[in-house]
């Protein structure tokens, strides 16, 4: 059966087809941060990703693919990386300004960093601002 290449694990050899396809994407965009909805090759790689990410989270990735996986810099946590990138491009504001008055339509490197701040000031009057979150900013004299 070998020489008709019948596979033996399935499981695994879907999940090369897809980490290979995840590889295509790395060498083609130079990122591993694929939208959740993509679809590369007729197979949806956004939502392979997604449930990589939960694998990883609740303990039952391997830590040989997890490996894989972060040698193409996948990040475990999107949206708590494109928090940290806007709070970087807010210091980088506060830095050159001396303050963190950011206007609501100021664009810092390409990125609305004033809508950004503004969700953020939503957030803590509506107390879903995290404490942490809170306090970093605060650090940086946001008037709330």
């Amino acid at each position: 059966l070998e020489d008709l290449n019948v596979s033996w694990d399935v499981v695994a050899d879907k999940w090369e087809r897809k980490y290979r396809l995840l590889l295509q994407f790395y060498d083609r965009e130079g990122h591993s941060n694929v939208p959740r909805r993509h679809v590369e090759d007729g197979e949806n790689l956004g939502e392979w990703l997604q449930m990589q990410r939960r694998e990883k989270k609740n303990g039952k990735l391997d830590a040989s693919r997890q490996q894989l996986l972060e040698e193409l810099n996948v990040s475990w946590d999107p949206l708590a990386d494109e928090w940290e990138r806007k709070y970087r491009l807010l210091l980088q504001f506060y830095e050159r300004e001396g303050h963190s008055n950011v206007p609501k339509r100021h664009v810092e490197d390409g990125e609305n960093l004033g809508e950004w701040l503004h969700r953020q000031k939503k957030k803590k009057k509506r107390s879903t601002l995290d404490p942490d979150r809170y306090f970093r900013l605060t650090k940086l004299g946001i008037d709330w």
